[in-house]
């Protein structure tokens, strides 16, 4: 009997296609996949039958693990609840995107001690999981749908050519699978970049979709300072911060391995620093004049490793608007309290606030340093 074949995007109900599919996984079936990078053969975790399918369909030794599709960056941690800094940055800003991880899982709190113990060795034989938030609409809404992750490989032979269409998917595999969901063409058309992540170095597994410069720029770290209007406050902590770090590791500023940020709850983009704030800065050696001030959005507070606030209420807000955020924002000031907004005072008064900011940097300086990945992100590989 021919694989069926369902297109979603000429289906009459794309609905009943996500349907469809999630019911056959529920019934430990092998689907296959649309992702951004090629087509994917997919089975439920909890089956192992289902699994063992895969590797009978491929042709692929068992020994080879299959990398667990998740919906959500927030996931890693539930699968590697010891994750480092570096591995949370790439999940934020990788995914959903064509970057497989391999993280350790073996700690006792990891979901992966929640699966069946014969489905491990397929998954995570040694302690370490390889995971993957695809970018391909389909396979997350069938991920929302199942409510569990998704064993998933290559859609072809074991040494195969790559599947970039359903066609190809059908064509290598003929009716070995239960369903093929036709997402037309793959967006990238080349595998998922596959690294392994241990003490916060990289090992390239396997080379796609993002290279190696791609990588050394996604890993470095990024701090936003918050307040109002991006015009007094957080500009000259901004500065201070950049100002201090660029001493402490002894660089270039175009050199320095942090990205920092200011921005505002409220601000009107594009506005300058207020004159005293110029002034106050410019007496420290720190020129303000190209400033120009932006709103906090969505993308920025989410590349962020750390969002700074100079008051509790800033703080607030971003939680009350992102609360999935929580453990990343808190006040400047370690022990919790506010600094005081200078706007319309006189220059004195920036400069009390400038030496404050600069106090309270002093205390977060180790915290803001131990964010930096290994000068050497690649190790000796």
């Amino acid at each position: 009997m021919a694989t069926q074949v369902l297109d979603i995007y000429n289906s009459d109900d794309p609905r009943k296609v996500i349907e469809v599919a999630v019911d056959l996984l529920k019934d430990a079936q092998v689907v296959a996949f649309p992702t951004e990078t090629v087509y994917g053969l997919g089975a439920a975790i909890h089956d192992v039958s289902a699994i063992e399918k895969i590797f009978e369909i491929k042709g692929r030794p068992e020994s080879q693990v299959l990398t667990l599709a998740i919906n959500d960056a927030n996931e890693l941690v539930r699968f590697a609840p010891n994750s480092t800094p570096l591995a949370k940055r790439l999940a934020r800003r990788c995914w959903p995107g064509p970057l497989t991880m391999v993280v350790e899982a073996g700690d006792s709190d990891s979901m992966i001690q929640s699966l069946p113990e014969d489905v491990i060795p397929f998954i995570a034989p040694d302690g370490w999981v390889g995971l993957r938030v695809p970018s391909n609409e389909v396979l997350l809404t069938v991920l929302d749908e199942l409510q569990q992750p998704i064993a998933l490989t290559s859609a072809n032979r074991s040494g195969g050519a790559d599947a970039t269409t359903a066609h190809e998917v059908a064509e290598q595999l003929g009716d070995e699978l239960s369903l093929v969901v036709d997402g037309g063409p793959t967006k990238l058309g080349t595998p998922s970049t596959v690294i392994k992540l241990a003490d916060d170095e990289i090992t390239v597994l396997r080379g796609g979709a993002i290279d190696n410069d791609k990588l050394v720029e996604l890993a470095i770290p990024e701090i936003v300072i918050i307040c109002t209007g991006n015009t007094c406050r957080s500009p000259m902590a901004e500065a201070i911060l950049r100002s201090k770090l660029i001493r402490q590791l002894d660089c270039e500023a175009d050199d320095l391995p942090f990205r920092i940020h200011s921005a505002g709850i409220a601000a009107y983009p594009g506005s300058p620093a207020a004159n005293q704030a110029i002034q106050a800065m410019d007496e420290q050696g720190i020129d303000l004049n190209d400033h120009e001030s932006k709103q906090l959005h969505y993308q920025l507070a989410r590349d962020a490793d750390l969002l700074l606030t100079l008051s509790n209420s800033h703080r607030r807000a971003i939680l009350s608007e992102w609360p999935e955020f929580e453990n990343k924002t808190f006040v400047m000031d370690p022990d919790g309290g506010d600094i005081a907004d200078p706007h319309g005072y006189p220059v004195e008064i920036y400069q009390a606030c400038a030496q404050q900011i600069e106090n309270f940097i002093d205390q977060r300086l180790p915290e803001i340093l131990g964010l930096q990945p290994p000068v050497n992100l690649f190790g000796e590989n």
